[in-house]
């Protein structure tokens, strides 16, 4: 009798542990929102890859590094680290990713703004020449319109898009200079059909890209637009063609700071500069 209460009691307890491993790993997957990082609420892109260190939503009294508040958003990626879903196989197209996605879309000839700040640890290794974003505005359904991604290794680049194709790329920040410290994006856009729209973009209140009186959406889709943050890398194979068998480096970044609203103020105000 006492010998099989003792098995029951031990397969109770590895169930607790099993049980206690399979929370941690899915709050890992799909980290909370928080009011303390954003301002609205976000959703893991499911195309996202699935390991345990994906995405963590992490706090400064545990050594993280965070913009304000006391959480931040950590990402991580490493090579083979690529996911799909219904709609898209990152394994067959030579990307990989962990991101997250607002659940809003915006719509209409109205100021959006956005605000993000990002963390490259003292480590962070470049994959150049495969490209890097760290955030894009994308048309839901459609494609991007606007890229902040580390391409080269030594630029922080902003690059403005049509239909998923660059029309006009600026360089905002060394690479070397951000690491080990935050960067503060911001982004004021009005989007348009016609000629009359416009996309802004300051790197710590350095304005970097000034484009008016544009079109800046297509007709291929009216869902609106939304951003996309984390890390997404593309074009990975481009690794081994040009380092050969070089080890590829796992990448982390963090993000803290990331909102949306319909002023400056309403995104910046945590923000003490």
């Amino acid at each position: 009798m006492l010998e099989t209460m003792l098995k029951i009691l031990k397969n109770i307890r590895n169930s607790f542990f099993l049980l206690l491993i399979f929370l941690s790993s899915y709050s890992n997957l799909d980290a909370k929102n928080s009011k303390d990082v954003s301002n609205t609420e976000v959703k893991k892109k499911t195309i996202s890859h699935k390991k345990s260190y994906s995405l963590s939503l992490v706090k400064s009294k545990d050594g993280h590094p965070v913009r304000s508040g006391k959480k931040s958003y950590r990402f991580e990626v490493r090579l083979g680290d690529c996911g799909k879903d219904s709609g898209h196989d990152d394994c067959k197209k030579d990307r990989q990713r962990t991101e997250l996605q607002f659940k809003k879309h915006q719509k209409g000839k109205k100021d959006h703004w956005y605000s993000a700040s990002i963390y490259l640890p003292k480590d962070y290794k470049s994959v150049a020449p495969v490209r890097t974003t760290f955030a894009q505005l994308y048309e839901k359904g459609w494609k991007p319109i606007l890229m902040i991604t580390d391409r080269s290794g030594e630029w922080l680049e902003v690059g403005r898009m049509w239909s998923g194709e660059y029309v006009e790329m600026k360089k905002a920040l060394k690479i070397n200079d951000m690491k080990g410290q935050w960067v503060d994006i911001l982004i004021n856009a009005r989007y348009s059909r016609e000629d009359d729209g416009f996309m802004k973009v300051w790197v710590n209140n350095k304005l970097i890209m000034n484009a008016e009186n544009i079109k800046n959406i297509t007709p291929y889709t009216k869902r609106g637009v939304g951003l996309d943050f984390g890390i997404y890398q593309t074009f990975v194979s481009g690794w081994k063609r040009q380092h050969g068998d070089k080890p590829y480096p796992n990448m982390i970044v963090y993000f803290d700071e990331v909102n949306l609203g319909s002023s400056k103020e309403k995104v910046t105000k945590n923000l003490k500069n």
